[in-house]
């Protein structure tokens, strides 16, 4: 980015907040985009990052959370995904460009809401797992292409639907996400109805996803962090050629490929996410949400149809 682009900081209570402050305030990764804005964090909060960016010669001050007339864009980064619509929705609803850390909401409707908020004012409106611009995942897609078309896949991480940040929501989209990536990420990507099934170790979804024509069988592996505290995130991708697997590794600076796709979507470099890359993970979140509180459906089988866009 060459011009000066203003961002407001909404909720502070994720590390991700620090995070931001970091990349944006304190190392300066993007020339020209400064967080001049905390708003909605409790005071030592708001104190604790404006003195961090203090100490590298950037001021900021506490703001309110529909502060939308000194900012030219938004980052709303509340652990809790069920507080982002109504964090977002001001900011949305002025045209100014957003970006909601993950999860992007926790239900349906929330993220229905926005979208079609953003479509009304044409704000540009983007969520996304850090995992989609790993360079594991690059990795194990370049791998599949030289091996053939993509027929299974299952991807593993921590999530714990008892987790008082939404459930399976907080961490769960991080495996949503991955899967998306590895299988292209196209905009037409409709998943169907997730078989649910739970053990002692977690949770695991099968379910149909249909993209570029073709469908895919894939298996997402929720696992209990507070039983297996060190459990990493991991890919299998079989294909009509073999196999290929392997950890996806997250660094210390996760959240910079997030900013800079979010950047270069706000200088047109980049086209904005469509509203299924949006809502479709959220959507199917909340069907492996459903599945868990149906004891019956608690077995394993086989997905059924598409039904869940993106």
């Amino acid at each position: 980015m060459t011009q000066n682009v203003r961002v407001a900081l909404v909720g502070l209570d994720s590390s991700h907040a620090d995070h931001y402050v970091r990349l944006l305030n304190v190392e300066r990764r993007f020339p020209g985009v400064r967080v001049t804005v905390l708003a909605d964090g409790a005071p030592g909060r708001v104190e604790e990052l404006a003195a961090a960016s203090a100490t590298a010669g950037t001021r900021v001050r506490s703001g309110v959370p529909d502060d939308v007339a000194s900012v030219d864009a938004v980052i709303v980064a509340h652990r809790a995904g069920r507080l982002h619509r109504a964090a977002a929705l001001p900011f949305v609803r002025a045209g100014l460009p957003v970006l909601v850390d993950k999860p992007f909401t926790a239900s349906v409707a929330d993220a229905q809401e926005l979208v079609t908020a953003a479509r009304a004012s044409g704000a540009l409106l983007l969520s996304c797992s850090a995992l989609r611009f790993m360079p594991d995942v690059a990795r194990l897609r370049a791998e599949v292409a030289e091996l053939g078309t993509v027929t299974a896949l299952t991807v593993t991480g921590p999530a714990d639907p008892r987790s008082v940040h939404d459930g399976l929501f907080f961490l769960g989209v991080h495996l949503v996400e991955a899967a998306r990536a590895l299988l292209g990420g196209d905009d037409g990507l409709a998943w169907g109805e997730p078989a649910v099934g739970q053990d002692e170790d977690g949770v695991t979804a099968t379910v149909s996803a249909t993209t570029g024509g073709r469908d895919v069988v894939v298996r997402l592996r929720f696992v209990d962090p507070a039983l297996h505290p060190t459990q990493p995130f991991h890919a299998t991708v079989t294909t009509t050629g073999g196999s290929v697997e392997g950890e996806l590794e997250v660094g210390p600076d996760y959240l910079a490929p997030v900013l800079a796709h979010f950047l270069a979507q706000v200088a047109g470099e980049v086209a904005a996410d469509g509203a299924d890359e949006l809502v479709g993970p959220v959507a199917l979140l909340a069907a492996i949400t459903a599945g868990l509180e149906q004891p019956a459906h608690l077995v394993p089988g086989e997905p059924t149809a598409p039904t869940v866009r993106g």
